[in-house]
């Protein structure tokens, strides 16, 4: 186990693997920050934007793309500039994005939720390199885990205020939130952010279970870690081999005495899951999105 993050995050999310830069990004959204760790030289950079961000993505060019508080658009790394690409739930100023990822085709799908937690005003959009949006899923509580399974033609969506994730069918995708979900976490704890490994198998990260948990593409536990703080929020595998599960973390809502029993809360940690575990599992590198 390996800490990456040089500072505590309040709410560090959304890890996004570059295998053209073979470095690692991701966000803390109150600190309206995103992050960059180069695995080779172990440096970090980041880049402090003027509102919430959620998500960050690599793109047909130098440029990122950034899930914002309240749309989407590109952050040029030289300059911090930002050039706006869509608005999302303008109309609803109580929400704000979450947990976005690009599908195998590079469009960007998107999760929204009321920042106050309190209603089921979320949001999930569709949002193409034209800057096209189109609405997918709404009545979401907290929008969490994005994942394709192109092999099994599923889409995996969570919300965490429900507890369970539910996989939709791709490409010909339609609402299953009424029927059996894949998997669903007991009471007191959310199905934060996941990734998909080579077996077809989803890591979920254990919102307040201080764990990630490993299901099969049954909705079986194969595999469980145990991790140094009670919040992870997402996970991604990467690494040049594509072994290495990078995991956030958030310190937010987490009393004195925990972050003293648990100093690595709100960091960001990697995990070689072969020398850890045994498990000769890989991931794809994560998706950039379409545009430039």
């Amino acid at each position: 186990m390996h800490q990456i993050s040089t500072q505590r995050h309040q709410l560090a999310e959304g890890p996004f693997w570059s295998q053209s830069e073979q470095a690692l990004y991701w966000v803390d959204i109150p600190a309206c920050q995103v992050w960059r760790w180069h695995q080779a030289s172990n440096e970090t950079q980041h880049w402090t934007l003027p509102k919430k961000v959620s998500a960050v993505f690599t793109t047909q060019s130098d440029r990122l793309l950034v899930a914002l508080a309240d749309s989407v658009a590109y952050l040029d790394k030289s300059t911090g500039e930002l050039e706006p690409l869509c608005d999302l739930d303008t109309d609803i100023p109580g929400n704000r994005s979450n947990d976005a990822k690009c599908d195998p085709n590079g469009d960007l799908w998107v999760g929204t939720m009321d920042d106050a937690e309190e209603q089921a005003s979320g949001r999930l959009w569709k949002v193409t390199p034209e800057g096209k949006k189109t609405l997918m899923l709404e009545g979401i509580g907290i929008s969490n885990t994005l994942a394709w399974d192109e092999s099994r033609g599923r889409f995996y969506f969570g919300d965490s205020m429900t507890r369970k994730v539910h996989a939709f069918p791709y490409p010909e995708f339609y609402d299953v939130r009424s029927q059996k979900p894949f998997f669903a976490v007991k009471e007191g704890i959310g199905a934060d952010g996941s990734c998909i490994d080579s077996e077809g198998c989803l890591w979920n990260a254990n919102w307040d279970g201080s764990r990630v948990v490993r299901y099969n593409p049954e909705g079986d536990v194969l595999q469980t870690i145990e991790l140094p703080f009670s919040k992870p929020t997402s996970c991604a595998l990467g690494g040049p081999d594509g072994n290495i599960l990078f995991i956030t973390s958030a310190s937010v809502a987490t009393t004195e005495d925990e972050l003293a029993d648990k100093p690595l809360s709100g960091h960001v940690i990697a995990i070689d899951l072969n020398s850890a575990m045994g498990l000769d599992v890989t991931g794809a590198p994560s998706q950039p999105f379409a545009g430039a």
